[in-house]
């Protein structure tokens, strides 16, 4: 290295251009990069190299750089003179520490930021360091292989460092604090014309009485009329409430109480309400029509004016009847569906559990085998 100066490694002319000195570069790091030459030495080629370069590609350590080779040079027995205790480097004389490089410099403000490439003693050039440059000037990153000098020690890094010519950037304009409009004040509400307010308040009033009258429509319709159907029509008897088990109808006259599914193929179903011919028709003709042991009566809810009796324990299945509020019905066993607890009826169809009145805990749980 001392005997060959960065144009030379290079292999260029000294007024060679930028783009010259990287063609260079990229040419002769091809053959030198150890992962290509299979010489001992490559590794060391290749840092003799990144060092010419990096000097070289940059105009103001290339600028330095030719200041140092045109220095004179040095007479005889200088060499052998102590040099001044301030640790300053002579103007245009070679840096003491000539076997240290650095392969990344930059300075930013009053901050020099640069990366130790390589030298020829580690240990005593980073004693050298730490002697001469005290802790609160220097800080060393070493997540990222970066050390931060302050500007007024650069001197110190002249005479370690024999390429170092930092390149200078200006620091980031300090960001002017954004001024904040003044608040606009609001302006005060136009006040409406005489008599407008008026005809406001009597359009709300308006408004509500309409809306309070749909509500009694609606609740009239629901809840009075059907009622008043239930009673004239279809209804099923008071005394059907109080009914043991199966018993769903009286007929007057004393005659037997209506029974499901024992009765659906007798006469008496043409007597019996519409849901339950409904449901008789669900039943096979020679299925057994023997109400199940643990079957308990529970009176649905009144909450509806119709509940839906299913053929399975969901509402995507279809309605196989519907059972007016009051009805008595039993129910054999329960299931879990889409968040809902399903009863299953002793005729084979599914109600959901918010439409009965008790929540019974006895039923056994039907198997998903046997959900039709």
């Amino acid at each position: 290295m001392a005997s060959a100066t960065y144009y030379e490694i290079l292999r260029v002319a000294a007024n060679a251009s930028q783009d010259e000195i990287a063609a260079a570069y990229r040419s002769l790091a091809r053959a030198v990069h150890p992962d290509r030459n299979p010489s001992p030495d490559a590794h060391r080629q290749m840092q003799v190299l990144n060092e010419a370069y990096n000097t070289l590609r940059h105009v103001e350590r290339r600028r330095r750089y030719d200041d140092l080779l045109a220095a004179p040079a040095r007479p005889a027995g200088a060499a052998s003179r102590p040099q001044a205790r301030s640790g300053t480097a002579q103007p245009g004389a070679r840096p003491a520490a000539s076997g240290a490089w650095l392969s990344f410099q930059k300075r930013i403000g009053d901050d020099i930021l640069f990366t130790i490439g390589h030298a020829d003693n580690m240990p005593a050039l980073l004693a050298e360091l730490q002697r001469r440059i005290p802790p609160a000037a220097r800080h060393y990153d070493i997540a990222q292989n970066l050390w931060r000098i302050h500007a007024r020690h650069e001197e110190v890094l002249g005479t370690l460092f024999r390429n170092y010519a930092p390149v200078v950037q200006a620091p980031p304009p300090a960001q002017p604090r954004p001024v904040r409009p003044p608040p606009r004040r609001r302006q005060s509400p136009v006040q409406p014309a005489y008599g407008q307010g008026e005809r406001s308040a009597w359009l709300s009033m308006a408004l509500v009485a309409g809306a309070a009258l749909l509500l009694y429509g609606l609740l009239f319709g629901r809840v009075i009329l059907p009622a008043t159907a239930q009673d004239t029509g279809d209804a099923v008897p008071a005394a059907a409430a109080s009914a043991p088990d199966n018993a769903v109808r009286a007929p007057a006259g004393g005659a037997p109480l209506f029974e499901f599914p024992a009765d659906c193929a007798t006469d008496l179903l043409a007597q019996a309400p519409t849901y339950l011919r409904e449901a008789c028709k669900t039943v096979d003709p020679g299925a057994d029509r023997t109400a199940v042991a643990t079957a308990a009566p529970f009176h649905l809810t009144t909450t509806r004016v119709a509940s839906n009796i299913r053929s399975g324990p969901d509402t995507r299945y279809p309605v196989l009847t519907t059972a007016a509020p009051g009805t008595r019905i039993q129910l054999v066993g329960y299931t879990r569906s889409r968040g809902h607890v399903w009863y299953r009826t002793n005729f084979g169809g599914w109600i959901r559990g918010d439409l009965v009145t008790d929540a019974p805990d006895h039923l056994p749980l039907v198997p998903p085998d046997q959900i039709s």
